[in-house]
C-alpha cells in the first residue's frame, strides 16, 4: 500500500479517537457549553466509592420518579413488600440493587461540576433511590440524564455536591421497578398430553402414518 495513504489513514484515525475522547472528558455534546465543566478526572482503577453501607441493615427502600413514589419495606422473613398495597415485592431485584448501591462506586468523577444541576439532569433528578436504615440513617441516590457520548449516567448523593458518572444499568433498574414492584406470578407447568396409544388394526386396514 502507498505510504501516502497509510499514513492518511493513521492521522484520520487519531484525530477520530482523539475527538471521542474529548467528547467524553469534557462533556461536549448537545449542550457543549453547559457541560464544558464535566470533566473525566479518575480512571478505572480509581472508582470514587459513592455508597458503603450494610446492606442487611436496610429495612425499607423507596424509588422516586417524577410523582411516582414506590416504598418497599423489609418483613421478619427477610422479603420485602409494597408499603400502602401489601402485595409482595420483587425480592430478587430489589435486594440486587440494594446490594450494589450498598457498596456503589462510580465509573469516574466530574471535576469542577456546574452549580447548576440542571446541565446534569439533576435539578430535578430524574429518579432517585432511598436506602433506609434500622437506626433510621438514610442514603439517597439521585439520578439524571445519560452522558453525551453515552457513557453511563450522571448522579450524586443528595447531601453532597459532588456529582459522578455510573452505569446506566442502576437508572434501568430502578425504572423498570417504579413502573413493576411485584413479584411475578410463578409460571404454571403446563401438564403433558398423553399420546393415544395406537391399537391394533383390522386385518386389511392400512397402519396410519404417524
Amino acid at each position: 500500500m502507498n505510504i501516502r495513504v497509510t499514513l492518511g489513514f493513521l492521522i484520520v484515525a487519531l484525530v477520530l479517537g482523539g475527538a471521542v475522547y474529548g467528547l467524553d472528558k469534557f462533556n461536549i455534546g448537545p449542550t457543549a457549553a453547559a457541560n464544558a465543566n464535566a470533566t473525566a478526572t479518575t480512571t478505572a482503577s480509581q472508582q470514587p466509592q459513592v455508597f458503603q453501607f450494610d446492606d442487611q441493615k436496610v429495612n425499607a427502600f423507596e424509588l422516586h420518579q417524577a410523582d411516582k413514589v414506590v416504598r418497599v419495606e423489609k418483613q421478619g422473613d427477610n422479603s420485602w413488600t409494597v408499603a400502602g398495597t401489601g402485595d409482595v415485592a420483587n425480592r430478587s431485584s430489589f435486594n440486587s440493587l440494594i446490594v450494589r448501591m450498598s457498596q456503589l462506586k462510580a465509573t469516574r468523577g466530574v471535576a469542577d461540576p456546574s452549580t447548576d444541576l440542571s446541565q446534569y439532569g439533576l435539578d430535578p433528578p430524574k429518579e432517585s433511590a432511598v436506602a433506609v436504615l434500622d437506626d433510621g440513617t438514610r442514603y439517597e441516590l439521585d439520578l439524571g440524564s445519560k452522558t453525551p457520548v453515552q457513557t453511563g449516567t450522571y448522579a450524586k448523593k443528595a447531601d453532597a455536591p459532588d456529582i459522578y458518572i455510573v452505569a446506566d444499568q442502576l437508572s434501568t433498574d430502578l425504572e423498570r421497578l417504579i413502573s413493576d414492584p411485584k413479584e411475578p406470578p410463578t409460571p404454571t407447568p403446563i401438564a403433558a398430553t398423553a399420546t393415544p396409544a395406537v391399537g391394533p388394526q383390522p386385518e386389511g386396514t392400512p397402519t396410519p402414518i404417524p
